[in-house]
């Protein structure tokens, strides 16, 4: 049995918590080989996010995500096969006063900032909306029956690459929107849902609601991954050959965070541990909190400052550098002009016994005729290294919107063909239901023809954009 790690986020003040409201999602994942961890290190990092396979963000709540978090939490997803769920609620970031949406897009969803209500099917209260309808079959929804999306908010699809798994009905407002998204990106795999109450504890339309557990219970399943199973199985083999003498976790082994070395690197199958300590005395919990925040606001304060300073100082050492290549272009292809004074003809005056001249024809000052061709050089050259400028100018926003253009089609490329895979995973899926009798032939056709379509538009397009990004 390989058992796979859960990291639920504490960092964010996230809603749903195993501890508390979440404590029944925690009792059906550990009985099904997976193990839930709060995960309570801020800001989210490379080294201790490793250990984990797969990342809970539910529902963050007046907290938001710095850009490094996000790039950690996409690099993690793509490179390292990371599994990811993000769950929200009604009035999605706005009314959370959160940025869930900032990490969203990077893999092409959108949480909007409203509520799904249905006046026609619900349990009673239209922000209760039932949903028993499901469409194309997806592994998130095999065995899922009905479902309660309890006080949420629907989903924007921004990414060709994007699935959507479950959608409003058409009584419902918004209309056929997306409720439920999923997304594969690299080696790991995406879920959006815009509710996380509907998996809350002993509450109306919660955990306990219709399909609820069987539909998380294929999220987490989905959202493991070959290469998280892969590195997993390395660690299990490594560990076992060296006779489990570095304190990793192996498999079959009791797991518990007490058991893993303060100081010892986090590996694939170590979840880490950190202690803090400090003589500071805080009388309530209250204070602690304040402390906190006010440490995080202070760090945000400063870290904007710093950023600001960075883009003034880059902004500037442009300007200089743009300057210099000027100033030594001029040199080389611009000759200087002659000066006025070698052009003047002095002639010594007569020798006639006299220190003085005695008419102004004694000196013959010869004032030559090109001083306003000279003029009008010097404006030439002032017309010139403007010019220069200009043409220099547009050639670097040219080389900028060429390298801008190709990292657009190469980014769309790549979202493309992550719906490739995403469309042959789907048509395996498919085969699958259709062999053990669960789909009926005409339901298979149907499906079937709208897959190779899918993938046939998928395939021409990805071929137009590569003949494209080759004649750039």
């Amino acid at each position: 049995m390989t058992m796979t790690y859960v990291a639920f986020d504490d960092a964010h003040k996230s809603r749903a918590n195993i501890s508390t409201n979440f404590k029944s999602v925690s009792s059906m994942l550990n009985e099904n080989e997976f193990t839930c961890y709060p995960y309570a290190e801020f800001p989210i990092a490379k080294i201790n996010l490793a250990p984990f396979d797969i990342l809970v963000l539910g529902c963050p709540d007046n907290a938001k995500f710095s850009k490094q978090e996000i790039d950690t939490i996409v690099n993690w997803v793509k490179e390292e096969g990371g599994g990811l769920l993000m769950l929200s609620h009604a009035g999605g970031d706005k009314g959370r006063r959160t940025n869930l949406s900032d990490l969203a897009e990077q893999f092409g969803i959108i949480f909007e900032n409203d509520q799904v209500l249905d006046k026609v099917n619900n349990m009673g209260v239209e922000n209760l909306p039932l949903i028993t309808n499901f469409g194309f079959p997806h592994p998130i929804t095999e065995d899922v029956s009905s479902i309660c999306y309890r006080a949420g908010c629907s989903l924007t699809i921004a990414n060709m690459s994007v699935t959507p798994v479950v959608s409003s009905s058409a009584d419902a407002v918004p209309v056929e929107s997306p409720l439920i998204l999923s997304t594969e990106m690299g080696e790991g795999r995406i879920v959006a849902i815009g509710s996380y109450e509907m998996f809350r504890d002993k509450i109306a339309g919660g955990f306990n609601e219709g399909s609820h557990s069987q539909l998380l219970l294929n999220i987490f399943n989905w959202l493991k991954t070959s290469k998280r199973e892969q590195l997993r199985s390395q660690e299990v083999v490594s560990t076992t050959q060296n006779g489990n003498q570095t304190g990793n976790i192996v498999e079959g082994s009791s797991i518990s965070p007490e058991s893993v070395g303060q100081n010892q690197a986090p590996q694939y199958t170590t979840i880490p541990l950190n202690s803090y300590h400090s003589d500071v005395k805080i009388i309530s919990n209250a204070e602690l909190f304040k402390a906190f925040e006010g440490l995080v606001t202070d760090f945000y304060s400063f870290k904007d400052r710093m950023l600001k300073e960075f883009e003034n100082l880059q902004s500037n050492l442009s300007n200089l550098l743009g300057a210099v290549i000027a100033s030594e272009e001029d040199l080389v292809n611009v000759s200087r002009p002659t000066p006025p004074e070698a052009s003047l003809n002095l002639t010594p005056p007569p020798s006639n016994g006299t220190t003085k001249p005695d008419t102004d024809q004694d000196i013959n000052i010869s004032t030559p005729s090109d001083y306003s061709s000279m003029a009008e050089h010097a404006i030439e050259l002032g017309v010139e290294k403007e010019k220069f400028q200009e043409e220099k100018k547009s050639a670097m926003e040219a080389e900028l919107k060429l390298k801008k253009s190709k990292d657009e089609l190469e980014a769309e490329i790549e979202s493309l063909e992550n719906k490739l895979k995403s469309i042959n995973n789907l048509s395996a899926f498919v085969e699958k239901k259709f062999s053990s009798g669960k789909l009926s032939k005409s339901n298979y056709d149907k499906q079937n023809k709208k897959l190779k379509s899918d993938l046939k538009k998928t395939q021409i397009k990805i071929d137009e954009l590569n003949e494209e990004l080759e004649n750039l």
